[in-house]
């Protein structure tokens, strides 16, 4: 009698209720009122679920349904009986995507027009270089040539 009363615990009388708790209902609407329950859909059995996240329970426990390929459709309270978690990560999973991919692309236009206006500062500032160069020529009494009066020599897109 000994070995008997050893192998049964607290904890394991605690899972039993909870597991009998949730097997008696038959639909997913009871199922889901009840506390700590889930519904699995295809093998129409409502199920223990006491983690804390009940729509990621799947992740932890790859037995939360009877049957393996109904484990990503279950459905828990947060989100109703017509809605899975398969449905739900999928959903979320592809706004963060797209929010994601809407980010990076405002951030290379926006990349791409300081780059442009750090060109156009940078043409400023060698157009005010060179003035200042011809202007320190011309006070040294050198011949200063301007743009309008340089060669053919000079490329015609460069500065």
């Amino acid at each position: 009698m000994q070995p008997i009363r050893e192998s049964f615990n607290i904890s394991d009388w605690e899972d039993d209720k909870q597991f009998l708790r949730c097997w008696r209902h038959q639909d997913c609407g009871a199922c889901l009122v009840e506390d700590g329950c889930s519904w699995c859909p295809f093998s129409w059995t409502c199920t223990s679920n006491t983690y804390s996240i009940p729509l990621l329970a799947p992740a932890y426990d790859d037995k939360i349904c009877p049957h393996w390929a109904e484990r990503w459709e279950i459905r828990t309270r947060p989100l109703g009986c017509q809605v899975s978690t398969i449905t739900t990560l999928t959903g979320a999973v592809s706004i963060a995507s797209t929010l994601i991919i809407v980010g990076i692309i405002f951030f290379a236009f926006w990349l791409i027009r300081k780059m442009r206006e750090l060109r156009r500062w940078r043409r400023e500032w060698a157009r005010e270089r060179a003035l200042r160069r011809e202007l320190r020529a011309a006070r040294l009494g050198r011949r200063v040539v301007f743009r309008a009066e340089r060669s053919e020599e000079d490329p015609l897109l460069g500065i």
